[in-house]
């Protein structure tokens, strides 16, 4: 079948600080990563950015992983973590 570019969307809401990625291709959030600018465009915040630096390659690979497996999925919400302290949800659409 026709096989549908996915999008990913990220919500972080923690510890007074909001991470939101618009709806970006995997492919993009592959080369955020991968270049490092995740931390510079969408986070001022130091810790989010040596996380994404220091697991850098775990990310790549289970954003790559998910690419592939995930074409013929219906959109849905892979996290939705509410808790008192934090938002955390990610949507693959």
């Amino acid at each position: 079948g026709h096989r549908m570019k996915r999008k990913i969307k990220i919500l972080i809401d923690a510890e007074g600080r909001m991470i939101n990625l618009p709806k970006i291709s995997f492919k993009t959030a592959i080369r955020f990563v991968r270049l490092g600018l995740w931390g510079t465009s969408f986070s001022k915040d130091k810790e989010a950015t040596e996380f994404i630096k220091a697991n850098k390659d775990l990310i790549i690979q289970f954003l790559e992983t998910m690419a592939m497996e995930m074409n013929d999925e219906e959109p849905f919400t892979l996290v939705d973590i509410q808790s008192k302290d934090a938002i955390i949800k990610i949507e693959i659409i």
